[in-house]
């Protein structure tokens, strides 16, 4: 009788428990790679790595040791670190770069130290990392309120502080705060229509916060210090002249007359111009509503339009929507036109402060021009515009008016 030896076969489930336990868990970083090497003669274990744009296997009969492949991967990471991979495909973008690069370092005298290429990316990537850590204006002012508490300063000094930075935050609370540099700042501050000693407080209070921003790495640098403290005497009042405002008004484009046309002959500050909406400008009652919440004193007023601005303003004329364009379209629009005008010397607040003069000049009512202008008493009307012009230039400045659909201006 011949007999035949039956091999069991494995029971329900064993071949997925053998399976599973030679799966060994790969080991990976910087592109290298330690797997347990199956089924190899010889090796049992292999270091997968990368090698120009090509990846290479190297096997090792232990994964421990100075001979195994722990050893080995580690080196290899060690390298990559330091130096990258070798013959890496670089990209045409990338090449051209560095052409760049050349050329520019190539240009410099010899007498100026010149910078690695090296040396600019690090540069760059401290910046990169500090973009990272950055958060909005508005995020940096309430980390410092929440620090002067924590300080336990003065309630006033908490109080006045947080005042000037919240109206700051009003204009940029949505920016990142590094990316407001010197030149925005200052153009932000020297547009206050305050005292010097009042725009100096501000500056304070930016150049703390931003002190803070630079302790906890919010910034890279402090835009508020390339900025000088002001002098209290050191801004005489500055005004345009009749000729200058009516050559100003025909040089000006469709998007940025209104808005100068409401700055030269109603007064309003910049700021309030800027959040100005064509449903509070009336024309039937004659004035223009400044809200409470758009005006610096934070009270509601009524500036009347007089007829030439009324004429100014008619042919633009809108059910709502803002007044003024953004900031950007504003700036350049107004450079233009000054420089088509012919206007060298810009003077600070020129429209307002031009306003308020010819203003005084012409109706000699210094308790009415106050409240037109926002302010609590005529101190300063008195301090800043009385005597800058004379009765006929007063009388003259509120005779131009547009002729026409062209800005052709009648000036007495």
């Amino acid at each position: 009788m011949t007999s035949f030896l039956l091999r069991r076969g494995p029971r329900l489930g064993e071949n997925k428990r053998m399976a599973k336990a030679k799966v060994v868990k790969a080991l990976k970083k910087n592109g290298v790679t330690i797997t347990a090497w199956n089924g190899h003669p010889v090796y049992k274990w292999r270091v997968s790595f990368p090698d120009g744009a090509r990846r290479r296997t190297k096997g090792f009969k232990t994964k421990a040791g100075a001979n195994g492949a722990t050893a080995f991967a580690d080196k290899k990471r060690g390298h990559i670190d330091k130096d990258g991979t070798r013959h890496e495909a670089i990209t045409n973008e990338e090449r051209r770069a560095i052409m760049a690069f050349r050329e520019i370092i190539a240009s410099l005298p010899d007498s100026v130290s010149k910078a690695s290429l090296g040396e600019v990316v690090e540069e760059y990537r401290k910046r990169a990392d500090v973009r990272r850590k950055s958060m909005t204006i508005s995020e940096l002012i309430n980390r410092y309120v929440t620090s002067l508490e924590k300080r336990k300063l003065s309630k006033s000094h908490r109080s006045s502080t947080e005042t000037r930075l919240r109206r700051f935050e009003s204009d940029h609370g949505e920016w990142i705060a590094c990316d407001i540099s010197d030149e925005v700042s200052g153009d932000w501050l020297h547009g206050l229509d305050f005292a010097a000693l009042t725009i100096n407080h501000y500056r304070a209070a930016l150049l703390q916060m931003f002190n803070h921003g630079l302790k906890i790495r919010a910034v890279e640098t402090n835009p508020i210090e390339a900025i000088d403290k002001l002098k209290e005497d050191c801004r005489e009042i500055g005004i345009l002249s009749p000729a200058e405002t009516a050559n100003l008004l025909s040089h000006c484009s469709d998007k940025i007359l209104p808005a100068i046309a409401i700055g030269l002959f109603a007064g309003l500050r910049r700021s309030e111009i800027s959040r100005l909406d064509w449903s509070q400008v009336d024309f039937q009652q004659k004035h223009i509503e400044v809200k409470a919440g758009n005006s610096k004193s934070a009270a509601r007023r009524l500036v009347p339009m007089r007829k030439n601005v009324r004429q100014w303003l008619a042919p633009y004329r809108q059910q709502d929507g803002l007044v003024m364009p953004t900031e950007m379209i504003y700036r350049s629009r107004l450079d233009s036109a000054r420089k088509a005008a012919g206007i060298k010397q810009w003077p600070h607040n020129a429209l307002r402060h031009s306003f308020a003069s010819y203003n005084l000049a012409a109706f000699e009512n210094a308790p009415a021009l106050a409240g037109e202008m926002g302010h609590g008493s005529t101190k300063m009307i008195f301090e800043h515009y009385r005597a800058l012009v004379t009765r006929k230039q007063g009388k003259s400045y509120w005779r131009i008016t547009p002729m026409g659909e062209k800005k052709i201006i009648r000036i007495a």
